[in-house]
């Protein structure tokens, strides 16, 4: 995790909690307080904190919690934040003595976290609590999606917004099935006041999806992976669903992974390259031949 993104979840951390305890937050202060402009203090109350519908004083401007939310954001809050966002496994124990640790008063802890580098896009701020809004009243979105270097329009019923590895999709179903649409590739958003019945199952297959493509239909590819690299998958799971059929005598590895479309398989294997090789099925290995081949010649 970048430095800017460690003080922005330090920073809402601390307003959360503040305005827990009942205070009153006004934006020139706090701004003051925590050396940014009063345009990014606004942001985080307005978009970021959007889900508290904090009250505004009209008198003196100040933002306030809402009386029947105060009390409610505690150490279980914060532990279901870190569930639903995927921290939550990146500690081996998550704890009350851990969070007392991190959002301690003086900002030191034993901690830091190399994670991926986060899109930052203006336009994905301004969707985003808009598309979370649209899931949670279940109302019909309609906007122009970038494909190919080609616009194209969708109206589409919104079920959840995903991550996958750093980059925000919207899973939303259209055409009677659920499609995956990267955030920063939609333009011109409106939010319609046509609602929708939501399809459990549908719903239910979306919290299994491991990778954008888990829509469509799975194949299994097998691989072959050196002595000098097998370690690091043995460590981990570097593949979604890996599973590691076979140790061969010289330390190698023969890894099996289920997959939805080649693109979740072939980088990861131009990343370890010379060290893994596709076995089956044999038409990938071939076309990733190829490609390196075509690279090679230009």
């Amino acid at each position: 995790m970048s430095k800017s993104n460690t003080r922005l979840a330090l920073r809402i951390a601390d307003i959360l909690m503040r305005l827990n305890n009942g205070e009153t937050l006004h934006l020139a202060k706090l701004a003051e307080e925590y050396d940014v402009c009063a345009r990014t203090i606004r942001r985080d109350l307005e978009d970021r904190l959007l889900f508290l519908e904090l009250k505004r004083d009209t008198n003196n401007g100040g933002f306030t919690l809402a009386p029947e939310m105060l009390g409610r954001f505690d150490s279980k809050s914060i532990e279901h934040f870190s569930r639903i966002t995927g921290i939550k496994g990146l500690f081996p124990a998550l704890d009350k003595t851990i969070l007392n640790t991190i959002f301690r008063p003086s900002g030191q802890n034993h901690f830091m976290v190399h994670g991926h580098k986060y899109l930052v896009d203006e336009m994905l701020s301004v969707n985003f609590p808009r598309l979370q809004r649209a899931i949670d009243e279940q109302c019909i979105v309609t906007f122009c999606y970038r494909r190919k270097d080609a616009m194209r329009h969708y109206t589409v019923e919104p079920y959840k917004l995903l991550n996958y590895n750093g980059i925000w999709y919207l899973s939303a179903r259209h055409a009677e099935k659920i499609k995956n649409f990267t955030l920063n590739k939609i333009a011109s958003l409106e939010c319609t006041f046509e609602h929708f019945s939501l399809d459990e199952d549908l719903h239910e297959s979306i919290k299994k999806q491991e990778s954008v493509w888990a829509s469509e239909m799975k194949f299994k590819v097998v691989i072959k992976i050196s002595a000098d690299v097998a370690e690091y998958f043995e460590r981990r799971q570097l593949l979604n669903e890996q599973i590691i059929e076979k140790k061969m005598d010289d330390g190698g590895l023969i890894v099996s992974t289920q997959i939805s479309h080649k693109t979740e398989i072939t980088p990861m294997v131009r990343y370890w390259i010379p060290h893994l090789k596709i076995i089956s099925p044999q038409s990938l290995q071939k076309e990733l031949v190829q490609e390196i081949k075509t690279w090679l010649d230009e």
